[in-house]
């Protein structure tokens, strides 16, 4: 099965756009494409590579070229030749993976540069010393799907349900940039519209020269300054024109440094959490905000995790914005850095969550859970919750601050989710007080759904199978992070039966749209008056293998509800005016 975009895209060069929005260089080589491959043991087989695939494919997937299983102790094998374009090379010249799951030895030129472990973070090898004349990149790669160590996401060896085919090996861009020997490794974008600032931190190793940052709006230079590096500096901006869905301001940001030059961009926004009528509601800028969105999981049915393409990533937030949405909920995976350039671009919040791990969660409490609360401790419960291995739970811990680094600088992500409805969840009231010392400049859902602590900024609950009705707990804010489920299958575009997911039935287009009328306009329109109700999240953007509860087709052909009833609904799912 294929989307609506598989006809353009060009297996040749696919996914070619620059892989960093936020730190553009004009230095940039991408190396997707053919690649050499070989599916065997841990030590490549004398035949060699016997294969091809088309990077950044997974091998399960139909975009690769193969449509093959990966089966438990088989090893994947890559391998790239290729010559650097003439005068590419300059004094430091480095090679970016954007994902590969789950654990790889990266090798160029017969020099090992790289040992990555994870599956959702990028990752980089320097490979100055090794350039030749003709090149030569091999990858080997191993992935264990039923690790309890590594983040899984919804990946499954037994795909069924809520769970989806796995994503083995490469599945983001590999590409290639060339620096001078100062540069910039990174910089830190923090704004501050209480104080009309940006707080910025130019990070580079072994300098301390002065860089010149120039700020522009709307194409006009608004700040020219001479900046440290390695040091936190709050740069005054005026005019001040707050972001928000409804008015996606933008402010473009360049940096040079000696030779070097990057391009950015940020936003001056706020995120908070405000009394409102005696409640806590969230905030965006100061006011109160309601998030009208939907799940959003990220799944293509040629390409698995990987997004197709670019035009893919625009026509889902473009489609949530035509039907009324204001917010993506990013659920249990990391997108490529374009996709959240075309939230903050389009004016899309994005509920970001982290990606969940450890062994297989119990089905009884997962089928259980939207009709019974049970009442778990998550610190005494460590392997009914999926996480008795310790080296799971520490790997976990090291991993939250680099999902922080990575996406810190995203002005969209206004909410970080740690654990999902208990999928490995632990230690939850302890490590939201460790996250908020990685990000305190948004709001924190600490357990989405099922067996809350207490601790975060919000009340988040799930409700399935009945009408949504919930209490403010009179301490945080309100949100319904996952309600609806309504199924209804559209013969011909959908790749499973559906019949694995107990969701709520429909018997057409006008019974899916009643039921969401019903449970918006009925339900939670008053809620928002008289509880505070801050957050909606729909499931889901589209069908997903064997769910069949999308607003969209999995193939994104057909949009199963009418505009009008979406804009309708979106049109009451607001704070009132006071």
């Amino acid at each position: 099965m294929q989307s609506i975009f598989s006809k353009n895209i060009d297996l040749e060069l696919p996914r070619n756009e620059y892989p960093r929005p936020q730190f553009r260089r004009e230095s940039f080589l991408c190396l997707n494409g053919k690649w050499d491959f070989a599916i065997g043991k841990e030590e490549l087989r004398e035949e060699g590579y016997d294969k091809t695939i088309v990077v950044p494919f997974a091998p399960e997937t139909e975009l690769s070229g193969l449509s093959r299983r990966i089966e438990k102790g088989e090893h994947l094998h890559y391998q790239k030749e290729f010559v650097l374009p003439k005068g590419f090379a300059k004094e430091r010249t480095y090679l970016h993976f954007e994902a590969v799951d789950q654990i790889a030895d990266v090798y160029f030129n017969g020099k090992k540069v790289a040992h990555h472990e994870g599956g959702y973070l990028p990752f980089s090898a320097e490979v100055t010393d090794c350039l030749e004349e003709k090149n030569v990149i091999r990858v080997d790669v191993y992935d264990d799907v039923d690790s309890d160590v590594y983040p899984k996401g919804k990946q499954n060896n037994n795909p069924r349900g809520i769970w989806y085919t796995p994503t083995s090996g490469i599945w983001g861009s590999v590409w290639m940039e060339s620096v001078p020997n100062t540069h910039i490794e990174r910089i830190v974008l923090t704004p501050n519209l209480d104080e009309k600032t940006l707080n910025l931190e130019i990070v580079c190793k072994d300098c301390d020269d002065l860089a010149d940052v120039s700020i522009c709006f709307n194409g006009k230079e608004i700040r020219l300054e001479k900046v440290a590096t390695n040091t936190k500096v709050d740069i005054p901006i005026d005019p001040v024109r707050p972001w928000s869905p409804e008015d996606p301001a933008l402010y473009d940001l360049k940096i040079k440094l000696g030779e070097d030059e990057v391009s950015s961009y940020f936003a001056m926004r706020k995120f908070s959490s405000i009394e409102y009528r005696g409640k806590k509601v969230l905030a965006l800028n100061n006011k109160p905000y309601f998030l009208h969105g939907v799940l959003d999981q990220g799944y293509w049915p040629e390409s698995g995790l990987t997004p197709p393409s670019e035009e893919a990533l625009v026509f889902d937030v473009k489609a949530m914005k035509d039907l009324g949405f204001n917010m993506l909920r990013k659920h249990i995976k990391i997108e490529p850095m374009p996709f959240y350039y075309h939230c903050d671009r389009l004016g899309m919040v994005v509920m970001q969550d982290i990606l969940n791990a450890g062994k297989y969660y119990s089905e009884f409490l997962i089928h259980t859970c939207p009709f019974i609360r049970w009442p778990i401790n998550d610190t005494k419960s460590y392997k009914l919750l999926a996480r008795g291995n310790k080296e799971s739970r520490d790997y976990f811990e090291k991993e939250l601050p680099l999902y922080v680094e990575h996406l810190y600088n995203v002005p969209s992500i206004g909410v970080w989710t740690l654990f999902n409805e208990g999928w490995g969840q632990f230690d939850s009231v302890r490590l939201s007080k460790k996250f908020r010392e990685y990000d305190s400049s948004r709001l924190l859902d600490s357990t989405s759904g099922w067996f809350d602590r207490g601790a975060g900024d919000f009340c988040s609950r799930h409700i399935y199978f009945r009408l949504p009705k919930a209490k403010n707990d009179g301490k945080r804010i309100l949100s319904l992070s996952e309600f609806g489920g309504f199924v209804l299958p559209i013969e011909g575009h959908g790749s499973g039966t559906g019949k694995g997911i107990f969701y709520t039935s429909c018997k057409g287009k006008e019974d899916y749209e009643a039921k969401m009328r019903e449970s918006y306009l009925d339900v939670l329109q008053p809620m928002i008056e008289k509880e505070g109700l801050s957050v909606a999240v729909f499931t889901q953007l589209s069908d997903v293998e064997e769910e069949q509860n999308g607003l969209y087709t999995y193939d994104r052909a057909i949009c199963k509800v009418d505009k009008g009833v979406c804009l309708e609904i979106a049109e009451k799912m607001r704070f009132p005016n006071d």
